[in-house]
């Protein structure tokens, strides 16, 4: 899709809109990076095969699915064989991770991946799965254990949700504690209410700035309807990163550079803010590959 006249649809607007009279920024890190989601059902067909794509690729980190069902000691030699740093994780144990490998292979359906998914995530269990996290983290030589996901139901009420925030600022004093950073990743469903207030807003607010840093995905607050910078903006410091997604004019899973975000915008108010890494995904594709390569082109265009 051409680009200058998908910018020119309501969602562009939107963006590049609210970021109008901002100063032109630097968008390009020195090291682009790729959350291996995007090429799971791929590596477990060929794992090291794969990571040699990744590589050869340009991408320079890779942000971990916990430590993929796997020997962490054996991933990070399979990292550093690659060249590959691994800054972060989504936390997984390995019987999360035993689902989405079920998922994939079609062993199991979309929604019994998910229930599993919030069973692993219930409160009762969220601090062991952060434990396991560190520990992963500590042989994979990350700094951030990122909770990857709040499902519907943990999102029910103000109870719940309060709940999780207290596991939130326990989870970033074990994390200090270990040397280690906590940090939380969005979805869209964050963006809705809970009475007057969007649960955004009071993820931000009720955990401890110092304890549980952030992770913006583009894709998932645009989808809701939300504009990311303002949130770099009044939140200085507290986003380590971002997930870099595009739109297409439908409100789907675009590759990088090839939809409706005004991505350098995007990338230099993150920056601005205090984040590092920057981590290309594609949730869902039928190229995965594909997919990876030619984001990549578009970002090494990037003025840096």
């Amino acid at each position: 899709m051409n680009r200058r006249n998908v910018l020119a649809s309501a969602m562009g607007m939107m963006v590049a809109g609210c970021a109008a009279g901002r100063t032109a920024n630097r968008p390009s890190p020195a090291r682009w990076g790729l959350q291996l989601f995007t090429v799971g059902a791929l590596m477990e067909q060929d794992f090291e095969g794969v990571l040699r794509q990744v590589a050869a690729f340009g991408y320079k980190e890779v942000e971990t699915v916990g430590s993929f069902g796997r020997d962490p000691v054996w991933l990070r030699a399979q990292l550093d064989r690659f060249g590959l740093a691994s800054p972060s994780q989504h936390i997984a144990s390995d019987e999360v991770y035993a689902s989405f490998g079920a998922w994939t292979r079609k062993e199991i359906t979309t929604e019994q991946n998910r229930e599993n998914y919030e069973r692993a995530f219930l409160p009762e269990k969220a601090l062991a799965l952060v434990e396991d996290g560190i520990a992963k983290a500590k042989i994979l030589g990350q700094s951030y254990v990122t909770w990857p996901i709040l499902m519907p139901r943990m999102l029910a009420d103000r109870a719940i949700l309060d709940r999780y925030l207290d596991i939130f600022n326990q989870a970033g004093r074990m994390c200090r504690d270990a040397g280690l950073t906590f940090a939380f990743h969005n979805h869209h469903r964050e963006f809705q209410r809970l009475g007057p207030d969007m649960i955004y807003d009071l993820i931000l607010k009720g955990t401890d700035p110092e304890l549980v840093k952030m992770e913006m995905d583009f894709y998932w607050v645009t989808k809701a309807g939300q504009d990311p910078i303002p949130y770099f903006e009044n939140n200085p410091g507290r986003y380590f990163g971002c997930h870099v997604k595009d739109v297409d004019a439908a409100g789907e899973f675009a590759i990088v550079g090839t939809g409706r975000l005004d991505l350098p915008r995007l990338i230099g108010a993150a920056r601005e803010a205090g984040a590092q890494h920057f981590f290309v995904e594609y949730d869902r594709s039928d190229d995965p590959i594909g997919a990876i390569r030619d984001s990549m082109v578009y970002l090494e265009r990037l003025p840096g």
